[in-house]
C-alpha cells in the first residue's frame, strides 16, 4: 500500500513540476518572441531604409550607389538577423529543457508562436486561436 501511495506522490510531484516549468517557459518564451517581433520590424524598417535609398540615388538622381552610403545600413540589418537567431536559439533550448523535464520527445506537442504547447493534431492554437501549421 506504501508503494501505491509513493507512486501516486511521485506523480502529483512530477505534474507540479511540469506545470511550474511549463508556465516559466511559456512565460519566457512570450517575452523572447515578442524580441523577436521587435527586431524582425527593426529589420524591415531597416530594408525599407535600404531600399529607398537605392531607389532614390539609382533611379532618381542617376547616380552611381556608393557603398559608403548603403554598408551601415546592411549591417546593421545582418546585426538584427543574428540577434533573432539567437532569440531562436533561446527558445530551441527552453524547448529542449522543457522536454527534458517532462520526458517528452517534443514530437507530441506545437508550440504556437503565443508560446502555447498545444496537442499534436491541433489545428488551431488552444490559448491565442491562431493557426497552427
Amino acid at each position: 500500500m506504501a508503494d501505491f501511495f509513493d507512486k501516486v506522490i511521485d506523480g502529483v510531484n512530477k505534474g507540479v513540476a511540469t506545470v511550474s516549468t511549463g508556465s516559466k517557459t511559456i512565460l519566457e518564451k512570450t517575452k523572447i518572441n515578442t524580441v523577436i517581433k521587435t527586431l524582425t520590424d527593426e529589420k524591415k524598417q531597416l530594408l525599407e531604409i535600404l531600399g529607398n535609398k537605392v531607389y532614390t540615388l539609382a533611379v532618381q538622381e542617376k547616380k552611381d550607389i556608393p557603398l559608403s552610403e548603403v554598408e551601415p545600413i546592411c549591417e546593421q540589418i545582418t546585426q538584427r538577423l543574428s540577434q533573432i537567431a539567437e532569440q531562436q536559439a533561446k527558445i530551441e533550448a527552453l524547448d529542449e529543457e522543457m522536454n527534458r523535464i517532462t520526458g517528452s520527445s517534443g514530437v507530441s506537442n506545437i508550440v504556437c508562436s503565443c508560446g502555447n504547447i498545444n496537442k499534436s493534431g491541433a489545428k488551431f492554437c488552444a490559448a491565442c486561436g491562431n493557426k497552427l501549421s
